[in-house]
C-alpha cells in the first residue's frame, strides 16, 4: 500500500509542476523550481525574469486552489456514497450543488455589490434549505428515511432546483451569462484569503470525518447491521448529509459548481485501497485531488488561447464514468 501511497503522491506533485509550466506562456520546470528558490528561501541560483515571477506566482495559487477543491468534492463523494449506499450518490446529483448554486444565482440577480462571504452565507443557506427539503420529502416517502428514499427526494428537488436556475437565466438575460458561467465552475483565485479558507476547511472536514470512519463503516453494511451495533442511523445520515452540505456550499460560494469528481475520485480510490474509511477518505481528497487538477490543465490546452470553465472538463469526464458505474451496479444486482 505504501508504494500506492508514494505514486499518487508524485503523480500530484507532478500534475502541480504541469500545472504550473501550462499556460498562454510555457514556463520551463528548471525556471519554475529557480523562482521557488527565490521566493521562499531568497536563494538565486539564475537570472530571474519578473514577469514569469508573478506568472509562477498566479499560476500556483490556483493548482493550490484546484487541490483542495478536488479533494474537498472527493470527500463529500465518499461519504454521501457510504452512508446511501449508492454508488452514484453525489451532493451533484442530490441537488445540493443545485441549492447553493440557486443562492449564489439570486446574489447576482439582486446586483449586490461582490462580496465572498455574502456568496458563502447565501449558498450555504439554500444549501441547508435544499437538505431540509430533502429530508422532508425522504421523510413523507418513508419515515425510517431509507438511501432509496432520500435519493428519490433529491433527484426530484435537483430537477426543481436546476428548471429555476434555467428560468431566472430566462428572465433576468442580463445576468444570464454570469449565472452559467457560475454553473460551469471555476478555478479563479481572487485572494489568498479564499485559499486559505478552502485549505483549512478541508483538513478540518477530513480530519472530522476520519473521527467517524467506524461509523462509516458500519453504514455501508446497511441500517440493520448498523442499527443492531448501537449507531442511531437516521441522526448519523442526517449529521454526515449536512456536513457534505456544508462543504458544498462553501465551494460552491468560492467555484461555481463543478461536477462528477465527487462520483468519480470515491470510485478509483475504492478500487486502488479497498472501502475501510480511515484510508478510504485521504486517499480519495489525494486522488480528487489529482483528477481536478488534470481536468484543469486540460481545459486550458483543448483549445489554444483560450481557457474552457473547468465543470465542462469534469462533465466530459465523469459523464462517461457515470454510465460505467450505472451499468456495472446493475449488472452486479442482476448476478
Amino acid at each position: 500500500m505504501i508504494k500506492k501511497v508514494i505514486i499518487i503522491l508524485l503523480l500530484v506533485i507532478i500534475s502541480t509542476v504541469l500545472s504550473i509550466c501550462i499556460g498562454s506562456v510555457f514556463i520551463h520546470p528548471k525556471e519554475i523550481f529557480a523562482i521557488l528558490l527565490y521566493k521562499f528561501f531568497n536563494f538565486e541560483i539564475m537570472n530571474i525574469d519578473k514577469i514569469n515571477a508573478d506568472i509562477i506566482g498566479i499560476r500556483l495559487q490556483h493548482s493550490i486552489l484546484s487541490l483542495f477543491v478536488g479533494a474537498s468534492l472527493s470527500i463529500t463523494g465518499v461519504v454521501i456514497q457510504s452512508i446511501l449506499r449508492n454508488p452514484l450518490a453525489s451532493a451533484y446529483n442530490l441537488g445540493i450543488s443545485s441549492g447553493a448554486g440557486l443562492g449564489a444565482a439570486l446574489i447576482i440577480i439582486m446586483s449586490v455589490s461582490f462580496n465572498q462571504y455574502l456568496f458563502i452565507g447565501v449558498s450555504m443557506m439554500f444549501a441547508f434549505i435544499t437538505i431540509l427539503f430533502i429530508l422532508f420529502i425522504s421523510n413523507i416517502i418513508d419515515k425510517y428515511m431509507s438511501n432509496n428514499s432520500i435519493i428519490l427526494a433529491g433527484i426530484v428537488i435537483s430537477l426543481f432546483l436546476s428548471s429555476l436556475m434555467s428560468f431566472l437565466s430566462y428572465m433576468f438575460p442580463k445576468y444570464s451569462n454570469q449565472i452559467i458561467l457560475w454553473q460551469l465552475g471555476s478555478l479563479f483565485v481572487r485572494n489568498k484569503l479564499d485559499i486559505l479558507i478552502i485549505i483549512f476547511m478541508t483538513l478540518i472536514s477530513l480530519l472530522l470525518l476520519m473521527k467517524y470512519s467506524s461509523v462509516l463503516d458500519i453504514m455501508t453494511f446497511g441500517d440493520e447491521t448498523s442499527l443492531s451495533l448501537g449507531i442511531n442511523v437516521k441522526n448519523m445520515r442526517v449529521f454526515f448529509i449536512l456536513i457534505s452540505s456544508f462543504i458544498t456550499a462553501v465551494l460552491v460560494a468560492f467555484t461555481g459548481i463543478i461536477g462528477f469528481i465527487d462520483l468519480v475520485s470515491p470510485h478509483v480510490t475504492r478500487k486502488i485501497f479497498g472501502a475501510k474509511h480511515i484510508v478510504l477518505l485521504p486517499m480519495s481528497a489525494l486522488i480528487g485531488a489529482l483528477i481536478l487538477n488534470v481536468s484543469d490543465i486540460f481545459s486550458r490546452i483543448i483549445v489554444q488561447g483560450a481557457n474552457i470553465p473547468i465543470g465542462i472538463v469534469t462533465a466530459v469526464i465523469g459523464a462517461p464514468f457515470f454510465l460505467y458505474v450505472f451499468i456495472s451496479s446493475s449488472n452486479m444486482k442482476g448476478m
